[in-house]
This record gives C-alpha cells, structure tokens and sequence, in this order.
C-alpha cells in the first residue's frame, strides 16, 4: 500500500487558521491596512509627509496622528461601496482558493449564508481581479493546491477518501 501524501503543516491553511487570523471586520481592515501602508505610515495630504495613521473608531478610516487628516484603505478597491462584510469578502477569497474544483456562486451563498445575488457579485468581482491580466502581484506566488491538498467540498472525494472510507483510486481521462 502506497503511503498517503501528507501537506507540511506550515503550507497548510485551515478554516481554523482563517477564522483565527480574520476573526472580525476590524482584523480584515487592519489587514488591507497594513498591506497599503506598512504599520500604518503613509504620506499625509493634509501635511504633506509620511506619518503614522491611527484607526478612527466605528469607520473604515484611519487618521493622521498630527493633522487628524483621514485615509480610507478600502478606497479604489471592489471593497469600497461594498454592503457585506470585509469578513465575507475574506471567506470567499478563502474559498475559492482552496477547492480544487471550480466554485460556483450556489455555492458560496450556501457557505456564507448571504443572498444569491451578493454570492453572484462578490464570486464575479474576485474572478474579475483574479483573470485581469494587467494586475500586479506585489510578491511571488505559491500555487494555493497542487493535488495533494484535502479539498474542503462535501460533494464527491474528501482528503484522499471517498465517503465510505476506502482510499481513492486515480482516474484516467482515457
């Protein structure tokens, strides 16, 4: 018997890791902050030079620690006039990036929870960005799964396994 690939655990990233990592609205703020502006140092318009942002309580702005001048971090992105969370915009990326089979927006309403037409949109923005051709990644990627990953859907195959516990057989496309 052939011994089952195992994923080493600083590649792997579980829902857990997920929901620990982007735990609220604010987390997801924080984190779009930070890849902007880098611990929250950014130019000021108002003072015409690089000074630290704190987070202004209850929006999604940050302000100048001398001036008081705000910044928005979701400004020119498909976050901007959003209505659903900054949290379900994560969990989606989430998704689609972590199943090996295609993704459809049936499905991301029933893994969120939201309406069909919020699934359609946030499904359709995020495939938008992820097939525009003039975007630029500011780091190298990693490809998210290369077949040996255990996919997360309930339908067919589960981590190598069919439902009923036997291993799963390769299959030709002969």
């Amino acid at each position: 018997m052939k011994p089952r690939p195992s994923i080493a655990i600083e590649r792997f990233y579980s829902v857990a890791d997920f929901n620990r990592e982007f735990a609220s609205h604010d987390a997801c703020l924080e984190y779009i902050k930070e890849q902007r502006w880098p611990n929250g140092v950014t130019k000021c318009e108002k003072c015409g030079i690089d000074r630290k942002h704190h987070r202004v309580t209850g929006r999604t702005a940050y302000a100048c620690d001398h001036c008081g001048n705000h910044i928005y971090p979701l400004a020119g992105t498909v976050f901007a006039k959003s209505t659903t969370s900054l949290k379900t915009w994560f969990y989606v990326m989430y998704l689609m990036g972590s199943t090996r089979c295609a993704m459809s927006a049936k499905r991301i309403q029933r893994e969120t929870g939201v309406t069909y037409k919020t699934a359609w949109r946030t499904f359709r923005e995020i495939r938008r960005l992820l097939t525009n051709e003039d975007l630029q990644l500011e780091r190298p990627t990693a490809a998210i799964d290369n077949g040996d990953a255990p996919s997360l859907s309930r339908e067919g195959v589960i981590g190598g396994f069919s439902h009923n516990g036997s291993e799963r057989q390769p299959s030709s496309l002969g």
